[in-house]
């Protein structure tokens, strides 16, 4: 495989694993954050925070060398199987249910990590190892645009994350019963700052040189949010089409998520371009 190939490969890897640190995250906040006691830490839970850990190391060692090519695909192939179980049993056996008058739309979230993962896992599986000792180096002094680029764009994701959080903990610390939240919590203000702090320290990295694993990150964060509000989307539709009017207040929000879904995503895709390669 390609260096360059397996280390944009090895960044969506990281992607995947970020995007279960957010879902075990907010399993593990719900539960410590519970007062009634009734918030149950399920089997699942555990299985995301393990693939959170084994996708993230997963992809770094992948991002040096291609010694560890299979072991990396075993762990897409049994994360795809986990997520194709999740649509399955979660949402596809639902929507079948026939028990059930009124169903929620369709969350794709799941769905494409699995074909990410599935996609990932051929790459990885069919393509074969290069000898590379030979590349040449180049002048690469053209990339530097490219990352600053990806700095303005982390920067400006970091500053809308920060506005964001700002607005829900304002919401909370003096909720009305005229504005309530439907689709947001506290802990959203926290991934917030959060995904902030991490815009700032990728568009650090990329002041240099870029990387592969921030690049990676930086995707993840960008995923996350573009698939809240195509969430959100959803059930705006859903609930113009069934007669109800909910979570009016907070459109602004989930177009805030929006932004900064697309400048953290397009701050990964311009580090690949702009990534200056070590000297041989």
């Amino acid at each position: 495989m390609l260096r360059k190939v397996r280390q944009i490969a090895a960044s969506f890897v990281i992607m995947l694993g970020f995007t279960q640190l957010y879902s075990f995250s907010s399993a593990a906040y719900g539960y410590f954050m519970s007062d009634s006691g009734d918030y149950r830490f399920v089997w699942n839970y555990w299985i995301i925070g393990l693939f959170a850990v084994l996708l993230l190391i997963g992809g770094a060692m992948m991002i040096q060398n291609d010694r560890f090519r299979l072991h990396v695909a075993i762990i897409l192939l049994a994360f795809t199987a986990f997520q194709a179980f999740s649509v399955y049993f979660y949402q596809i056996k639902t929507l079948l249910d026939k028990t059930e008058d009124l169903k929620g739309p369709f969350n794709y979230t799941n769905l494409i990590l699995a074909v990410i993962s599935l996609c990932l896992f051929f790459l990885f599986l069919l393509s074969k190892k290069r000898d590379e000792s030979l590349l040449e180096t180049r002048e690469q002094g053209w990339k530097t645009k490219w990352l600053i680029s990806s700095v303005v764009f982390s920067i400006s994701g970091a500053g809308l994350a920060i506005f964001l959080s700002a607005m829900i903990i304002k919401h909370f610390q003096n909720p009305k019963v005229s504005d309530v939240y439907i689709f947001t919590n506290d802990f959203d203000a926290a991934f917030a700052i959060f995904s902030a702090i991490l815009l700032l320290l990728i568009a650090f990295s990329s002041l240099k040189k870029g990387s592969y694993f921030m690049a990676g990150i930086s995707m993840g964060i960008g995923f996350l949010y573009l698939m809240n509000y195509l969430w959100f989307e959803q059930w705006m539709t859903f609930s113009i089409q069934n007669g109800y009017e909910i979570a009016k207040n907070e459109n602004r929000l989930f177009g805030i998520q929006f932004v900064i879904g697309v400048v953290a995503f397009l701050s990964g895709i311009l580090i690949f371009i702009g990534k200056k390669e070590k000297k041989y």
